[in-house]
């Protein structure tokens, strides 16, 4: 191995789209690799399951082929208010992606997984943002107390491409996405998840998004996303 370089292996539970990696939990792997608060992601080609992967100087190799790339970055973002739990879960009770989903078995919101974060949103009464309640199991990568980064990471993903897409479709895939992660998730502790949408431009949609917890905002994300329908 070259001096100075590590490997990562996106293993096959860990999917977004079928027969490849899921954007935000792939990022959140890479993102390590890399100094910084903030770090942003651009994602160049679908992250191949169970291989080993090279990181070096900040790019995601597949032999010479680059798959992404993460530098240090500022991110301001303002999150709003979360919602109580109770409207949070009375908005994701009304979510159009469980019946329609894109990619039903993806880690970060797949309906048909029982061993993934299952992040779906709903919209708030009154409000633009989209929001949802996160509960982390045991069943997540963790270390005995919290999940474990790159988890984060996949859970701020996946909720900001439902308000893009209210109804499953046209299917989306990430392009470049920014996040912090600012305090631990806790298993077994309820979480709101907040997503709403920053605009559009073309075949580009962009969207936000926030994990809070019982102590204050827990990560944030902003996310290009990539129309493919």
């Amino acid at each position: 191995m070259t001096p100075g370089t590590a490997t990562v292996t996106v293993a096959s539970r860990f999917n977004g789209p079928p027969g490849s990696g899921n954007g935000g939990y792939s990022a959140g792997l890479l993102a390590a690799h890399v100094d910084a608060a903030a770090v942003s992601v651009r994602l160049r080609k679908p992250i191949p399951l169970d291989r080993e992967l090279q990181v070096r100087d900040g790019q995601l190799l597949d032999g010479e082929v680059l798959i992404a790339s993460a530098e240090p970055a500022a991110l301001d973002l303002d999150v709003p208010a979360a919602p109580t739990l109770d409207e949070a879960l009375k908005a994701s009770a009304k979510v159009p992606w469980r019946d329609r989903h894109p990619f039903p078995t993806c880690f970060g919101c797949g309906p048909a997984r029982e061993d993934g974060i299952g992040a779906l949103l709903g919209p708030l009464d009154g409000r633009a943002e989209w929001a949802g309640v996160w509960r982390p199991s045991e069943v997540l990568p963790n270390d005995g107390t919290t999940v474990l980064p790159e988890v984060v990471w996949a859970a701020l993903d996946c909720p900001s491409a439902q308000p893009v897409a209210p109804d499953g479709g046209p299917a989306f895939v990430l392009g470049t996405f920014v996040a912090q992660v600012e305090q631990p998730v806790e298993l077994g502790v309820d979480h709101v998840l907040l997503a709403w949408e920053l605009g559009r431009e073309g075949r580009k949609a962009y969207s936000a998004s926030a994990i809070v917890g019982p102590h204050g905002v827990c990560g944030r994300a902003r996310a290009v996303w990539v129309s493919i329908g």
